[in-house]
């Protein structure tokens, strides 16, 4: 999206109208709280958690173990669109800006968000919202854009340095320190995505152009319309919004995100949000252009650096066009030009400059692992297809066991039916451990029931730690790699 203006930043004029809700006023700290804000957190987590006789913690009104992971299990399915049993198309380079909610509406404390303001809760998120970004995302790009006053300026530009972004979140929060709960001023939706579109506008079409938002205010003060000023100027560039409410949702929110194909979500907790946050990092799928229907592929010249030393002290370009001096740096093969980090755009002939690992981490969220089955067997009947298949051995070693044909020693024997296939562990808890092992280890006699996945490819079973790892850090099976 382009405009005449490449300012980055804009203000609200200071008659301020609202657009989400009318003349609502934030919180006030010296006011008294609401009914639903005047309740103590620790003592309510005081009353949800107990101890038991062995020294367990038990979350009341949590139900067991097994139903908290399948929560979870749910949760990411919904936020993820990798766990989806489909393929589908998406694009490997995303162009990203997030939009910071800083005005007063943050500055307050939050009973679901413990341990500080929501904005110090939300900034404590974003820190690991940026490794896992560029962690799935190498190719990609991330920006950030903070609004408050009723204005909106640009926190980081659009880079693959994940440095640059951390310290700038650590800027806003000693920032929002200083200026304490007063400060902030008020929000503005729409200054923000005039800024992000700004400089979306002149990003190459192969990527994705997307706009995440972290919004806590009731309402937003805006100088134009945003439905019929902003949101086709959006829908024409192809701009995908998506929108996380903090505190309560704005329809104008929810419309942005539903017009621009996005994703909407209410805050429930701390973990909630996280979950959400870090859903984000998984590419969307590619919105399709009406126009084009020859679904061709743009080709993206990339060239491969190589890692130079020398020593004497040399020229390096470095993020958000500085230099400094280096011994190490990555040169580049077309213009020779030397960088600090990858992946990067070569600052002085503009190629895109990465290494094979980036394109590998990147390649698998379009083949993601399929999502496991829950099996519901009962740890006795899993005990009891252990003993099938056994004959005496006739080395000192004692026992062999017979698995698809193959003679096993006692000792590193295992079943598929009892025993995890990637980790080995048995699905029944292990009655060989001793007694100060099994004493600091949680209860696990409802959660053996019916924690076990199977791989619909490879129909091999695994504990739910390893599902987990395979989903979310892995991105494959070991079972289908070893047919």
């Amino acid at each position: 999206m382009t405009a005449p203006s490449t300012a980055s930043s804009a203000s609200a004029p200071k008659s301020g109208s609202s657009s989400g809700g009318g003349g609502n006023k934030p919180p006030n700290p010296t006011d008294v709280n609401h009914v639903w804000e005047s309740h103590d957190s620790q003592a309510a987590w005081q009353n949800a958690v107990r101890e038991d006789d062995d020294g367990n913690l038990i979350v009341e009104g949590e139900g067991s173990v097994a139903d908290a992971i399948r929560r979870r299990r749910k949760r990411l399915e919904q936020n993820d669109y990798a766990q989806r049993n489909r393929r589908v198309v998406r694009d490997m380079i995303r162009y990203l800006y997030v939009l910071i909610d800083a005005s007063r509406w943050m500055r307050v404390k939050d009973p679901v968000f413990p341990g500080g303001t929501r904005l110090d809760v939300t900034i404590e998120i974003l820190q690991n919202f940026v490794q896992e970004y560029y962690d799935q995302n190498p190719l990609s790009h991330l920006g950030f854009i903070l609004i408050k006053n009723g204005e909106a300026e640009i926190l980081t530009q659009l880079s693959s340095s994940s440095k640059a972004h951390k310290l700038a979140l650590q800027s806003v929060a000693q920032m929002a320190a200083s200026e304490g709960p007063t400060g902030g001023g008020e929000f503005s939706l729409q200054n923000g995505i005039e800024v992000a579109g700004r400089s979306l506008g002149h990003q190459p079409r192969h990527g994705s152009r997307e706009i995440v938002i972290l919004v806590g205010a009731l309402s937003t003060c805006d100088p134009g319309y945003l439905l019929t000023e902003t949101l086709p100027r959006l829908k024409t560039a192809k701009v995908r919004v998506s929108t996380m409410a903090i505190s309560a949702e704005m329809h104008i929110c929810r419309k942005l995100a539903e017009e621009t194909t996005g994703v909407v979500g209410v805050s429930l907790d701390k973990a909630h949000f996280r979950d959400w946050l870090l859903g984000q990092c998984v590419p969307p799928p590619t919105m399709t252009d009406p126009e084009r229907q020859d679904f061709a592929c743009d080709m993206v010249q990339m060239g491969f650096p190589t890692r130079t030393s020398s020593e004497v002290p040399t020229l390096v370009h470095a993020t958000q066009d500085t230099t400094l001096l280096a011994r190490t740096a990555y040169t580049c093969p077309q213009c020779q030009a030397k960088l600090s980090e990858l992946p990067a755009d070569c600052a002085v002939c503009g190629l895109k400059l990465v290494l094979s690992p980036h394109l590998a981490r990147s390649f698998h969220h379009l083949f993601p692992v399929a999502p496991f089955s829950e099996i519901s067997l009962g740890a006795s009947e899993i005990r009891k297809a252990a003993l099938s298949s056994e004959v005496p051995s006739a080395t000192p070693s004692g026992r062999v066991f017979n698995q698809g044909g193959i003679v096993l020693d006692s000792s590193l024997s295992t079943s598929p039916e009892v025993n995890c296939f990637a980790c080995l562990r048995a699905f029944g808890g292990g009655e060989e451990t001793n007694d100060a092992v099994s004493s600091a280890k949680v209860k696990k006699d409802e959660v053996d029931e019916t924690l076990r996945f199977q791989c619909p490819e490879c129909l091999n079973f695994f504990c739910a730690d390893c599902d987990a790892y395979m989903h979310e850090s892995l991105h494959n099976c070991p079972g289908c790699l070893c047919r």
